[in-house]
């Protein structure tokens, strides 16, 4: 630039041109247009100490208005504006511009001269930034790279993308990177989870973008977050704070950090061919730890120095347990006593027939409330879709015996009520040649000693066995039933008789 303080200054001491030219490092012809232009505004040596080179420039050469009358003016705020909206570029809003001029009756500017001219508009306009020092273990900062990365289907040998997520604690500029193959719900708080197990602990401030999964709606007066990602950081001891719309800069830490990740970590991975999620990500995360152990350009320490020495202290502390992600459904408890969730039926106490329950599921239980009350707990299935998971004490006790009916068990009843039960239970199945058609017999047998008394049944039983060595049930019952008869006519036959010994120690 050339230096027109100086030349005026060494023109008031009598220098001359072909001095002052060789003294500034510029031409004798420059010299000369200074010292005219100068003179023709009557600017002379000394010059006030606010007015530089720049100042000094302006007056000599002030700027020329060389637009055109017959040019469609062109609306620079609002191009700016329009520019920072997603898929939005310089050539469509040229022929917006261009079609508005034209029904105007303007002509409107080459598109070499709009976009000219509206760089021009943004140098001298330039948008103003703040610094914000941010203080320890208060903010984490959200978002998702823009750029992908691929797994190969090791079966099928697809190409399947995936998306990574990217936190970043903008005190130390640490980064935590992971990929995920969707950019849903369960891998957005799953991302965050994993996050702070890696900066061993959470902030109670947390910045996400104004994304569905996080946030669903963000007005000047109303705040509404996605139930499942306020769970997620009411267990951490977190609140959202969401940027402004379309206000990238209110978490400039982790745009940073994406950029770093793009282009130092996705970029240098960009040829390997990675069979599977946990392959890649082991490899992103390498990546990452080079980042953050790297030393800084412009401050003392690495990210992970920064961390480890000064933040991590000042993070808040992680709960016993992770947090689990928890997918809820309503359902109405159908006549089988069992609700579906997730293409699976899970039993319940069958009084709450024709009830609607809550239904709160994580990757290993199944929680069923009703009223707010918990009625029942499962292991999560993950068999085939149909398949029923019953607890038995939910059944009716005819279903629960119905349900519990076998060869061996009903052996085992048959035992614990006498040899002889037993003897002819096992004739009455072993006299089927398939043995669960014999089940309703068998039950029927020790419903029997239900309704009359298991001893009798065990004396019929008895009785029974020395007729036949293939008793049957009607066998057992002709027999119970002629027995009670017998008691029935004689009263005296079941009275208790003292013997002879008695009355003989008498007196």
């Amino acid at each position: 630039m050339v230096r027109y303080r100086e030349i005026l200054r060494l023109t008031a001491l009598g220098i001359s041109q072909r001095g002052i030219a060789g003294s500034v490092g510029c031409s004798k012809t420059t010299v000369q247009e200074v010292q005219r232009k100068a003179a023709a505004l009557r600017i002379g040596w000394p010059l006030p100490d606010e007015m530089g080179d720049e100042a000094l420039r302006a007056r000599l050469y002030p700027p020329q208005d060389r637009s055109d009358a017959t040019k469609a003016e062109i609306d620079h705020e609002w191009v700016q504006r329009e520019m920072g909206r997603r898929g939005v570029t310089m050539t469509l809003l040229w022929n917006e511009y261009a079609e508005r001029a034209v029904l105007a009756g303007r002509t409107p500017y080459m598109y070499s001269s709009f976009c000219h001219r509206h760089q021009r508009w943004v140098d001298a306009n330039p948008e103003v930034a703040m610094h914000i020092e941010w203080r320890p273990g208060e903010w984490c900062q959200v978002d998702w790279c823009g750029d992908t990365m691929r797994v190969c289907d090791p079966d099928t040998g697809e190409l399947l993308k995936a998306y990574v997520f990217v936190a970043d604690l903008p005190f130390s500029a640490y980064i935590y990177a992971e990929a995920f193959y969707r950019m849903d719900e369960r891998a957005w708080v799953e991302g965050h989870v994993h996050a702070f197990a890696d900066f061993g602990g959470s902030t109670p401030l947390v910045a996400p973008d104004n994304l569905k999964t996080g946030v669903t709606r963000n007005t000047i007066d109303r705040l509404i977050v996605n139930e499942q990602y306020r769970r997620m950081l009411e267990h951490y001891g977190c609140a959202a704070v969401p940027t402004r719309v379309r206000r990238p800069r209110d978490k400039g830490g982790v745009e940073g950090a994406v950029l770093i990740v793009e282009r130092q970590a996705i970029a240098a991975l960009r040829d390997r061919t990675f069979m599977s999620l946990p392959e890649l990500n082991q490899a992103l995360w390498e990546r990452v730890d080079e980042i953050n152990s790297r030393p800084f350009q412009k401050r003392e320490g690495s990210r992970d120095s920064v961390l480890s020495g000064q933040e991590r202290a000042c993070l808040q502390p992680l709960p016993p347990t992770p947090y689990e992600l928890v997918d809820r459904d309503t359902a109405t408890v159908s006549f089988d006593y069992h609700v579906r969730f997730d293409g699976r039926y899970y039993s319940v106490p069958f009084t709450h027939v024709r009830r609607d329950v809550e239904v709160a599921a994580t990757r290993s239980v199944v929680t069923i409330s009703c009223d707010g009350e918990r009625l029942c707990q499962h292991a999560r299935s993950y068999a085939p879709r149909g398949t029923y998971v019953t607890d038995r004490s939910h059944m009716p006790r005819a279903h629960r015996d119905y349900a519990e009916w076998s060869g061996e068990r009903f052996r085992r009843w048959a035992a614990e009520k006498g040899g002889h039960v037993l003897a002819v239970a096992d004739a009455i199945l072993r006299s089927r040649q398939v043995e669960q058609q014999s089940y309703r017999t068998c039950r029927a047998l020790l419903a029997l000693g239900e309704r009359n008394g298991w001893d009798e049944l065990e004396e019929a039983c008895a009785k029974a066995c020395e007729i036949s060595r293939s008793p049957s049930y009607k066998t057992v019952k002709t027999l119970l039933a002629r027995m009670l008869e017998e008691r029935a006519a004689d009263p005296d036959a079941n009275a208790f008789v003292r013997g002879p010994e008695h009355y003989s120690d008498l007196g």
